[in-house]
């Protein structure tokens, strides 16, 4: 009897022990698994924004804001990518995302970084676009990318 015992008491311990290890294996892939979905977020389209000040009005009317390069490049903007400005004034305007004023043609909207602040300008090529939307300076902006149609 005593054999008996001992024999059913180490196969009631091993069955519970491999009870405990397949539960916490599941735990634990459970657990994971729900952490790479948290993290893999699809990306919405209030992160696609991007929000502004116009700080400055510079000397040839441009609209200086507070943005600097770091956020355009989180979001993959690019140079030539078209982007929609929308003003504190409602006024919405498609600008070009640009190097130089003269990569767009003469009275087109432009978006350029200063090469002296590093700071995002808003403006227009030969043109005064604080006088033409009647800016303001701390009045805010916010830029989002137009995507281009596609062509299918």
């Amino acid at each position: 009897m005593e054999v008996y015992i001992t024999v059913k008491f180490c196969y009631q311990y091993r069955l519970d022990y491999w009870k405990l290890t397949l539960t916490a294996m599941l735990i634990t892939g459970t657990f994971l698994i729900g952490c790479a979905q948290k993290t893999q977020t699809p990306e919405t389209p209030q992160a696609t924004l991007l929000s502004g000040t116009i700080v400055e009005i510079d000397d040839h009317g441009n609209a200086v804001t507070d943005l600097y390069i770091a956020p355009f490049t989180e979001r993959d903007w690019k140079l030539g990518d078209m982007l929609e400005a929308t003003f504190a004034t409602g006024q919405k305007i498609q600008i070009k995302f640009v190097e130089n004023y003269g990569d767009v043609p003469e009275g087109e909207y432009l978006g350029r970084f200063s090469t002296s602040t590093k700071q995002f300008k808003i403006a227009i090529n030969m043109g005064n676009i604080t006088e033409s939307l009647k800016l303001q300076n701390q009045s805010k902006v916010i830029l989002q990318k137009v995507e281009a149609p596609s062509t299918n």
